[in-house]
Formats: structure tokens, C-alpha cells, sequence
């Protein structure tokens, strides 16, 4: 259904150096192309956001241009994270929560919770499909 999304790094910076790191990035640079020095020190990115922010992404994008999120685009992709949790800790197939109280806590429609944990069903069963498939010997 929804594939993991390009800016996912971003995670990864926050488990490494936190969420005000992240805040600091998305405030200053988000929503924005910016170049990632080769070297954070002295940079006029490392002044902005801060050096050791700059030292995570010239490792890993260092002399490119990255697209860096805007902060509502960052929020959208949590909240999607949150629901599609709740569906999950609902459970799939015998829901103990319903899709209007699963809604009303997350702000969207019971179609929406209905269309969603369909989809999530059919990825979950096709990665069960796939798993219990033998493997055959050529």
C-alpha cells in the first residue's frame, strides 16, 4: 500500500541526535533543497542548524542536494504512523476497537479506518503468503 517514504532518514537522525535536532532542521531548512557540505565545520548550514546535525547528514549526504521536509509534511507522515498503529493494535481481522472510535480519536472519516485496515490486511496476509511458501530445490 504505501511505501516507506523517501525522507525516512529523517527517523533516523531523530533516534540518533533527538527530536530537537529535528525540530532545528525542519524549522530552519525544511520544505527547502539545500546543498550538505562535505565537512560541517564552518558552514553556513552547521550555523543554522548546529554542527553535529551537519556532521549526520555530510556522512551521509555530503556534497548533494537534499530535499529536506517541511514541518507539516513531517507532522502529516506521523499522524499517518499513529493511525495506521491504532488500526494494528486494534487488530486486523477481529477488531477490538471500532473504525468511528478509532476515527474520532485520530481525526478522520470511518470510511477512511475501514479502506485503511483493508489495505493493511492485504499487505499483512501477502507478507504471511509469502513466508509460508516452501521453497523448492531446482
Amino acid at each position: 500500500m504505501t511505501a516507506r517514504p523517501t525522507d525516512a532518514w529523517i527517523d533516523e537522525l531523530e533516534r540518533d541526535l533527538g527530536t530537537p535536532a529535528v525540530l532545528r532542521l525542519l524549522a530552519n531548512a525544511g520544505g527547502q533543497r539545500r546543498d550538505v557540505p562535505k565537512r560541517a565545520r564552518g558552514s553556513r548550514l552547521a550555523a543554522e542548524i548546529g554542527e553535529a546535525t551537519v556532521e549526520w547528514l555530510a556522512k551521509r549526504f555530503g556534497g548533494t542536494s537534499v530535499d529536506f521536509p517541511s514541518f507539516r509534511a513531517r507532522q502529516k507522515q506521523d499522524r499517518a504512523a499513529e493511525l495506521r498503529a491504532a488500526i494494528l493494535d486494534a487488530g486486523l481481522t477481529n477488531p477490538t476497537r471500532s473504525a468511528n472510535v478509532i476515527a474520532s480519536e485520530h481525526g478522520v472519516t470511518a470510511a477512511w479506518v475501514h479502506k485503511l485496515r483493508t489495505e493493511m490486511r492485504r499487505e499483512h496476509t501477502g507478507a504471511d503468503a509469502q513466508l509460508s511458501l516452501p521453497f523448492q530445490n531446482d
